[in-house]
C-alpha cells in the first residue's frame, strides 16, 4: 500500500470519526513498512506479515489525533482485502 492510498483511507476515516491527520510521516512510514524490501527482496514472507507490519507501525507512530488503533486495524484489513485482488 502506498502513502497516497493510506492518505485517502485516513481522510475518509477522519471524516467519519471526526479526528484529523496529525503526522503524514507516520503514514509514509507505515506505507514503507508494508512494501519494504532489501536489495529487491521483500522483507515480509506473506501478505499477512506485511499487513501486520503496517498495523504495528500505525499503532507505534500515531498518525491521527485519535482512534489510532482502530485506524491501524482498518488499514491492515484494507491492505489484505486489496492484496487478495492483486
Amino acid at each position: 500500500m502506498n502513502v497516497e492510498q493510506l492518505v485517502l483511507i485516513a481522510r475518509e476515516f477522519c471524516r467519519v470519526y471526526r479526528v484529523r491527520i496529525t503526522d503524514f510521516a507516520a503514514l509514509a512510514a507505515a506505507a514503507a513498512a508494508s512494501t519494504a524490501s532489501v536489495e529487491g527482496i521483500a522483507v515480509h514472507g506473506s501478505r499477512a506479515a506485511a499487513a501486520q507490519s503496517l498495523e504495528k507501525v500505525l499503532c507505534s507512530v500515531p498518525a491521527l489525533s485519535g482512534k489510532n488503533e482502530e485506524f491501524a486495524r482498518l488499514c491492515a484489513q484494507v491492505y489484505l482485502s486489496v492484496a487478495e485482488v492483486m
